[in-house]
């Protein structure tokens, strides 16, 4: 009996690896194919074949880290070895795969010391958001109801979404999409910089987004409206632009939840140091 519950104990902790081992399967070969487009000197650009495969690749990736981490702590499977794992994991598939992808797909028409610039700060702001969760998950200090500052996945996806939509990929056909066909290749390029350059700092910032993680009233409610949502546009969008406009959706929330406590607190301070005021006034 001892040796049979030993190799279920094993198994129990395999199973949550193994997910991480496809995650980072899905984001090294994303790397690969986008690494063949610069081999293949005769490749077209627009609508190549190759970005759409890494995009969807590093969706995948996402998937699989999704998973890794409700596996081990639905088993008790949670490791030391299990967290280094799938951090290195998430900075290569959410951190230089993206960043590969966002060199071959969407940067080719901007100055090579913008690229370098760009790639390098979403590459900073990847590793600093990833070792600030480390060290919150270490000391205990990780919230159950957000994440600080934006998870490097969910930056990951806008970036593959956003080449999802660019015109000549397959059922690139959201009006963001056309919007990029009437912008000079600079200009859209200057934008995708821009983009970022944003997620960078979203991520090495201390703004709260949603983290979904606990299966309370709230978030039932929340997961369940946006799967209404999500059904309803798959009836009239194809599925590339749902995964956009979910993203869009996530960091405008985040955003707008923020400032929106930021300017309660801001009243609520001015209500309490008013009647302070009229006091010291009497």
């Amino acid at each position: 009996m001892k040796g049979k519950d030993r190799m279920i104990r094993q198994g129990a902790y395999l199973l949550p690896n193994l997910l991480t081992s496809f995650s980072l399967l899905c984001g090294i070969v994303a790397i690969v194919l986008c690494l063949q487009y610069l081999t293949d000197q005769n490749a077209a650009h627009a609508g190549n074949p190759l970005f759409t495969s890494a995009a969807w690749l590093i969706i995948a990736s996402m998937f699989f880290d999704f998973l890794d981490g409700k596996v081990a702590r639905l088993v008790h499977a949670e490791s030391e070895f299990g967290v280094k794992i799938d951090s290195l994991t998430d900075f290569v598939s959410f951190g230089i795969a993206p960043v590969v992808l966002a060199y071959t797909a969407l940067l080719p028409h901007v100055p090579l010391a913008v690229q370098g610039v760009v790639c390098g700060a979403y590459l900073f702001g990847g590793a600093w958001r990833l070792a600030r969760f480390n060290c919150e998950a270490a000391t205990s200090n990780a919230s159950s109801t957000h994440f600080t500052g934006l998870p490097i996945p969910a930056a990951a996806s806008f970036i593959c979404s956003l080449v999802l939509i660019t015109p000549g990929t397959e059922n690139g056909t959201f009006f963001l999409g056309h919007t990029f066909t009437m912008l000079p290749p600079t200009v859209a390029g200057a934008l995708a910089a821009l983009l970022l350059l944003v997620l960078a700092f979203l991520m090495m910032s201390r703004i709260p987004f949603p983290a979904f993680k606990k299966t309370n009233q709230r978030n039932l409610i929340l997961l369940g409206g946006l799967a209404i949502f999500i059904l309803v546009l798959m009836l009239v969008l194809p599925l590339v632009n749902i995964v956009f406009l979910i993203m869009v959706l996530y960091l405008t929330f985040g955003l707008f939840q923020y400032f929106l406590d930021r300017v309660l607190k801001l009243q609520n301070q001015a209500v309490v140091k008013a009647p302070r005021t009229k006091e010291r006034g009497r």
